[in-house]
């Protein structure tokens, strides 16, 4: 029993280095510089063994993405039960999308095929986004209670702008510094969210 469970930390160590490395190498060189073989180069195993673990860039990139839609609805979750106000509620669950971006830039640009980071697998009707999108509507419905085609327009809304300036700090991250790009995201968030009243 102990040597069964010891192979299975090892294949898990092994996995999660490989997806370590994967991000690391896009940290560095962007996710278009990232390959099976580079991977394995980095690691110093053979491309044949890093393809025991993931078929594809694809499956691989596709691993990523579900990791960070977990971890996502895992702390959308915990606001959830942290603040009943569904005000503070969709504020914070905006902060936690803001910060997972930048502390975890490489995953995001998975999550949304961002910076040359394209998954073919659909990003949308996956069952992590979903629990996600279902947690901000049902949040956006406690402040009054709506038609769900309202709902989806309002949640369509907060994520275009959520996402939109998400991606645009990233990108003008050269010329905008992030800390005045933040304190815009924060005040249109806020103003959205005033006006769900």
């Amino acid at each position: 029993m102990e040597v069964l469970e010891r192979k299975q930390r090892t294949r898990e160590q092994t996995r999660q280095g490989i997806v370590f490395t994967a991000k690391d190498i896009a940290r560095r060189e962007g996710w278009q510089a990232v390959s099976i073989r580079k991977i394995a180069d980095a690691i110093d195993y053979s491309a044949p063994i890093v393809y025991e673990y993931f078929d594809s860039k694809d499956i691989l990139l596709h691993e990523i993405r579900a990791e960070g839609f977990r971890f996502l609805r895992e702390e959308y979750n915990r606001i959830m039960k942290l603040y009943r106000d569904p005000e503070k509620r969709l504020y914070e669950i905006s902060l936690i999308q803001w910060k997972f971006a930048f502390e975890q830039p490489e995953t995001y640009q998975v999550m949304y095929n961002l910076n040359g980071a394209f998954c073919q697998v659909s990003i949308c009707g996956t069952l992590d986004m979903e629990e996600m999108a279902n947690l901000v509507r049902e949040t956006i419905f406690s402040f009054i209670p709506k038609s769900k085609e309202s709902i989806q327009k309002l949640y369509f809304e907060w994520w275009s702008i959520s996402h939109g300036i998400i991606t645009m700090s990233m990108i003008l991250k050269d010329q905008q510094p992030i800390e005045q790009s933040e304190i815009i995201y924060r005040d249109t968030l806020r103003r959205f969210i005033r006006n769900l009243r």
